[in-house]
């Protein structure tokens, strides 16, 4: 599944008590609730296991991952190399349609901007946080709380080469954990089964039964040119599961709406998810009918076209869920019933009010930031490049959390690795995205105005694509 900017990972357990009934959560491994499941059921994972799995759980971009062997081999989903795969393809040689394994260690092959992460030590931070935040609210408060996090992370990780570590938002800002990442920056594609393999079935069982098809592929991470050496790894185990026993599923967890307020989830019902629906829908065709003008076009496409269709499909089921109207009254029932247990609470004030005010000024400006930034690989470095010469100017403590020192050195990875950049698919998505600016904020708008001037979408769009040398890594790095 794809994942979002979450760092913490998480132990699931099920433990079916009966063939109707789990008993079931999802804790970080510093606060497994060991004590508690040894109570329940008379076993419970020792800090030896849990140590272990740690170790073999790896992040990568966008995904979840394990280490399989001593020799860095990791097992991930197909889609989490579908990228690496087509940017290895050629004309001759289409990988992600026909599949690829490397022989030798040697044919094994790079993928571009590409990053293992395992997680080596978790910190609470929480009294840190809070404390540089103080009595701070606002602009302030996000001040004081970027500048901590980034003092931390730099203090805790001053070996950029080999480590990562990230101050992780637990709870809505109740918690804080210091993460630190063991990392490995050459990550090589080793195993892909042909494309039709892990999709067939199509979009319904991709989503609703992944697991039923081939939907895997391997990597290799390497260190100084070499497997890296990854002693703590997962274990194949041929044995099928036994009904009834404890089953653990360990990645980094991508983050919920679980706990959105009403206000919140009107806002995505009327205004977000639409807005995403729609323009999505309208990208995917247009995308399609220039993929169908060459064979070259099919396959340059074929990997973008796969992630936006699916991002549509989380977008529509979300849609359809929140436009249940028996979906809905349950959300508001478990809303009430939590509001009237707290109520009174002066401790705990009232805080849908507070979220409900800053939802009201969400809406008014959503449509603003949606489309400030336009889509297209080009205008990434362009936009990364330029922003990031801003942020270095500053104090570590005083940039955008992207660009600060822990975060530079992936920054910098995934914009100086060689890989194949398509003009027509860089023209399209510029085109596209400026076009839904203007439309819907109206070609009047300031923002409208200031990065349309008085050119039309369509030639903004190819007179830019044309006239940039950012394809080429080396004139990046250059700059």
């Amino acid at each position: 599944m794809r994942l979002s900017k979450i760092a913490a990972f998480a132990a699931v357990a099920s433990l079916p008590l009966t063939a109707a009934r789990a008993d079931e959560g999802m804790w970080t491994f510093d606060a497994f609730p060991a004590a508690k499941m040894q109570a329940a059921y008379g076993w419970a994972p020792d800090q030896a296991w849990l140590d272990k799995v740690r170790a073999a759980a790896v992040r990568i971009s966008g995904c979840s991952a394990s280490f399989l062997s001593a020799d860095g081999l990791i097992l991930t989903n197909h889609h989490c190399v579908a990228s690496c795969a087509e940017q290895n393809s050629t004309a001759r040689n289409n990988i992600l349609k026909a599949g690829f394994t490397a022989g030798t260690r040697e044919r094994e092959l790079k993928c571009a901007g590409q990053q293992a992460e395992v997680v080596t030590a978790i910190r609470d931070v929480t009294a840190d946080v809070k404390g540089a935040i103080g009595s701070a609210t606002g602009e302030a408060a996000v001040k004081a709380r970027n500048a901590v996090a980034a003092r931390l992370e730099s203090a805790e990780c001053p070996d950029k080469a080999t480590s990562r570590c990230q101050v992780v938002s637990l709870y809505g800002g109740g918690q804080y954990k210091l993460y630190t990442y063991r990392k490995y920056s050459d990550v090589r594609l080793v195993w892909v089964p042909e494309s039709q393999a892990p999709q067939f079935g199509g979009d319904p069982d991709n989503f609703n039964f992944p697991r039923y098809s081939l939907d895997a592929s391997f990597l290799r991470a390497y260190e100084n040119g070499k497997p890296a050496a990854t002693p703590n790894h997962l274990q194949f185990n041929p044995r099928a599961p036994i009904d009834g026993e404890a089953t653990f599923v360990v990645g980094n967890p991508g983050s919920t709406q679980r706990l959105f307020t009403g206000e919140q989830l009107a806002m995505q019902r009327e205004l977000v998810l639409p807005t995403l629906v729609t323009t999505y829908s309208e990208l995917r065709g247009r995308l399609i009918a220039e993929m169908e003008s060459s064979p070259a076009k099919d396959r340059e496409g074929h990997q973008a076209l796969e992630s936006l269709e699916n991002s549509l499909k989380v977008y529509i089921g979300r849609k359809k869920a929140l436009d249940d109207p028996a979906f809905s009254a349950k959300l508001a029932a478990a809303e009430a019933d939590l509001r009237a247990k707290v109520a009174g609470d002066a401790k705990i004030g009232d805080p849908w009010s507070d979220i409900a005010t800053a939802t009201r000024a969400y809406r008014n400006l959503y449509l603003a930031r949606y489309f400030a930034s336009p889509r297209s690989d080009l205008f990434g470095y362009a936009l990364t490049l330029v922003r990031a010469a801003s942020e270095r100017a500053k104090p570590d403590s005083e940039r955008l959390p992207e660009y600060t020192e822990s975060a530079l050195p992936l920054v910098e990875k995934r914009l100086l690795d060689a890989r194949p950049i398509y003009p027509w698919l860089n023209r399209l998505n510029l085109e596209f995205s400026l076009s839904k600016m203007r439309e819907y904020l109206g070609p009047g708008d300031p923002q409208s105005k200031l990065m349309l001037g008085k050119e039309s979408p369509e030639g903004l769009a190819a007179r830019l694509i044309a006239g940039t040398k950012l394809a080429d890594p080396t004139v990046r790095k250059t700059l």
